[in-house]
């Protein structure tokens, strides 16, 4: 089984630093900057729905960050990164690869904007990059798999395979992939050192949307007046301690659980689970890689039973998800056979659920409450409608919920999104972001844990020159 990350906790209402505590693009002198190639690493990997739409919402959080850097006369280079490895895997050539990618980004950037793409690394080397160029770098996937803990030390950052290959193609070094940062990976903390670095505007504003979420927990738990809501649809079934950690902290007042999280609360209160489900829990505990809640152990959900909203009934199909769907209540989980799956929350856990958000004046959402294959993801897409369409001030993390949103047209209805999910709930149970290390100002509080080199003895980033 992969080993868990366990960090302290803080109270809730310090987990979010300011980003003033951090470098941003603000803070990046205009010398830094004119002629310099500037290394974007982005959180650009685009889900099932990418080759029906000629944008897509990460490309144009991307776009904001690129936009800045080319208005003072960088050159800027796209590295496509996603969480526990270096880079995600982006093929040339491919409708769901690096082509595809470079035609978004051109169309997300103002007057007509070339983008240009590099396939090999070695083009890279004798490039000659005029300020005002965008280029995507090459597929390095692979490269760098980072999941054997935090780097520590100067040989895990001066020797990890992706800084080492790229740390002469640029100059300054900026971070706009918010997922990355819930660990100290080689590739961040490694690509920050010894340049100047700053974090992107896509990044920031995820913080900035959390801060603002908590800064509304804050009053509607003054004036009592209306429920705080979570609804938690990730996969993950440890994802019952981030809900623990949430109530213990006050955050929300109560929190819905989607089909996972929610298997592991009715096993831990005693009812049967068939080979299906059983084996659905085991495969996920081994596959996912999770950032645990502060002191969360498992069985600790019975603390806070009486404000978990679980899901009254599933809908059931086969391990491919065809056949015939049928419906089954907690009493009947024990019955479902080692080929049966459970593919969504039901009809009569939609009907809670739409009650939970009525009475919400605020919520937070992430992770999906179905499979993403119809007709189960209508399930997932009923809750967002549900709660887009309310009264209430609603927050989303992670980029399948984000993308149903913009497909049904509501996106605008949302206060504040973030593309992280688990980074997202990871922050407000109180779980520290040590990717963040490298990015705080001289000076600036680290939290702990947090250490690791960045370019200075004491652990702070190099100033922006």
């Amino acid at each position: 089984m992969t080993s868990h990350e366990v960090y302290g906790g803080r109270p809730w209402s310090d987990v979010l630093s300011s980003t003033s505590l951090l470098h941003t693009l603000g803070d990046l002198s205009d010398d830094t900057l004119d002629g310099r190639r500037v290394l974007v690493t982005a959180d650009i990997d685009v889900a099932r729905r990418q080759t029906s739409n000629e944008t897509h919402f990460k490309i144009a959080r991307l776009a904001e960050t690129v936009e800045c850097l080319l208005r003072r006369n960088a050159a800027v280079l796209v590295l496509g990164a996603q969480g526990g490895t270096s880079v995600r895997v982006l093929e040339p050539g491919n409708t769901q690869g690096m082509e595809w990618h470079r035609k978004a980004l051109a169309r997300a950037l103002p007057d007509g904007r070339a983008v240009t793409r590099f396939d090999r690394l070695a083009d890279l080397a004798s490039a000659d990059l005029a300020p005002g160029t965008v280029a995507l770098l090459p597929n390095l996937a692979e490269l760098s798999r980072e999941d054997a803990g935090s780097p520590s030390g100067e040989h895990a950052l001066d020797e990890a395979p992706l800084p080492t290959m790229l740390r002469g193609h640029f100059d300054v070094f900026v971070l706009d992939d918010f997922r990355s940062t819930v660990r100290a990976l080689p590739s961040n903390v490694g690509l920050a050192a010894h340049k100047p670095c700053a974090v992107g505007l896509g990044l920031q504003g995820d913080l900035e949307s959390l801060a603002r979420l908590l800064a509304r927990s804050r009053a509607l738990r003054a004036d009592g007046l209306r429920s705080r809501v979570c609804f938690i649809g990730s996969s993950r079934p440890e994802d019952v301690t981030v809900a623990h950690s949430l109530l213990t902290a006050d955050v929300f007042d109560r929190i819905a659980l989607g089909p996972m999280p929610s298997l592991t609360v009715y096993r831990d209160m005693g009812y049967a689970l068939g080979a299906g489900p059983t084996a659905d829990l085991e495969s996920l505990v081994q596959t996912h890689r999770a950032v645990l809640a502060p002191s969360a152990v498992p069985g600790l959900a019975s603390d806070h039973y009486d404000r978990l909203v679980l899901p009254t009934d599933f809908m059931v199909a086969n391990r491919a998800g065809r056949g015939k769907a049928r419906r089954v209540t907690p009493e009947g989980l024990g019955d479902l056979a080692e080929d049966d799956r459970i593919m969504s929350i039901g009809p009569e856990t939609l009907k809670s659920f739409a009650e939970e958000t009525r009475r919400a004046g605020l919520i937070f959402h992430f992770g999906m409450m179905s499979s993403g294959q119809r007709p189960f993801v209508a399930y997932t897409e009923a809750v967002i409608r549900t709660n887009l369409e309310s009264t209430a001030e609603v927050y989303m993390a992670g980029d399948h919920i984000l993308e149903i949103a913009h497909d049904i047209g509501l996106v605008s209805a949302l206060r504040g999104r973030s593309t992280g999910a688990q980074t997202a709930s990871s922050l407000l149970s109180g779980v520290q972001v040590p990717g963040l290390a490298p990015f705080r100002k001289i000076g600036a509080d680290l939290e702990p844990g947090e250490g690791g080199r960045s370019g200075d003895s004491d652990g702070a980033s190099p100033r922006p020159e």
